[in-house]
């Protein structure tokens, strides 16, 4: 699973020439993650499922026209505010990526999810079907481009924290192979075609990424494609990224001690090691 997009994306962030241990994680169906510097690169990857591109997700979808990609919500009247790709007037058609990451977080935040993601705050944005299942509704179908209903659900949040719960304990799996934490890391690349920009603070908020200083953290958008380019313009580039390619060392998660382990307790808001995340629990 670790192939041309990764080893793309390690050549533009020029992880490579780094003297400092950097991280970069490539978000998509398979959550695609390498560890390094000048010395070495460790990867791995997982299968975080197609949440992040809005995949497995009822009113998920792609970071197109039409898709919010930050949401707020006032704590008081719960109330959600949001930001949708597009010309101004343009309505919401549905999530992607990283407005789902903001959705959970604020929900989280306000105390209208637990740490499983089910709701435990009523109000007239908040829903049951026939089953009790939970949904908060963003906008209703008058709001919406579509004339259908803009939601998140109890289902569509579980299958998430799934997603950052597979990408979160690959990450710590990776730097735990080497003894080491995420303490050590001084760049954070993130890639991914998720939305115009991943709100890191909301990422971390929720245990998705490592809580270390938001300033290490940068969003590349599609390095893969960067990468592309730098090759099909230049043979040195072609050279280094095969260079690269044979240097990495892969580590298969799925027959390393502890994956699992790890996996299960990334599988909650924020983590079941409250002690990871203590800005998360502080801000609760």
């Amino acid at each position: 699973y670790v192939g041309g997009d990764i080893t793309a994306g390690v050549f533009t962030t020029l992880l490579w020439k780094k003297e400092e241990y950097s991280l970069f994680v490539d978000l998509g169906t398979n959550g695609e993650i390498v560890f390094g510097n000048q010395d070495f690169m460790m990867s791995c990857a997982c299968s975080a499922g197609p949440a992040f591109e809005g995949g497995d997700i009822s009113c998920g979808m792609r970071a197109t026209d039409g898709a919010i990609e930050a949401v707020t919500i006032d704590c008081a009247t719960m109330e959600p505010t949001f930001t949708i790709v597009g010309e101004e007037g343009q309505k919401p058609v549905g999530l992607c990526g990283s407005g789902i990451i903001d959705m959970i977080a604020e929900l989280f935040r306000c105390g209208i999810i637990n740490a499983k993601g089910l709701f435990v705050r009523e109000g007239s944005r908040v829903q049951r079907d026939q089953h009790g299942t939970g949904r908060f509704i963003l906008a209703t179908p008058a709001e919406s481009a579509t004339g259908r209903e803009i939601s998140l659900t109890e289902v569509d949040i579980e299958s998430f924290i799934r997603a950052k719960g597979a990408i979160y304990s690959a990450i710590d799996t990776l730097l735990s192979s080497m003894d080491m934490d995420a303490s050590i890391l001084e760049h954070v690349y993130v890639a991914g075609g998720i939305g115009s920009g991943i709100n890191m603070k909301n990422a971390i908020f929720i245990g998705m990424f490592p809580a270390v200083e938001l300033e290490k953290y940068e969003y590349v958008g599609n390095s893969s494609l960067a990468g592309a380019y730098a090759m099909a313009l230049s043979d040195a580039a072609n050279d280094k990224i095969a260079e690269l390619a044979r240097n990495m060392t892969y580590v298969e998660l799925s027959t390393h001690p502890g994956y699992m382990d790890n996996f299960v307790a990334a599988c909650f808001l924020p983590h079941t090691d409250a002690s990871r995340f203590p800005d998360s629990i502080q801000e609760m």
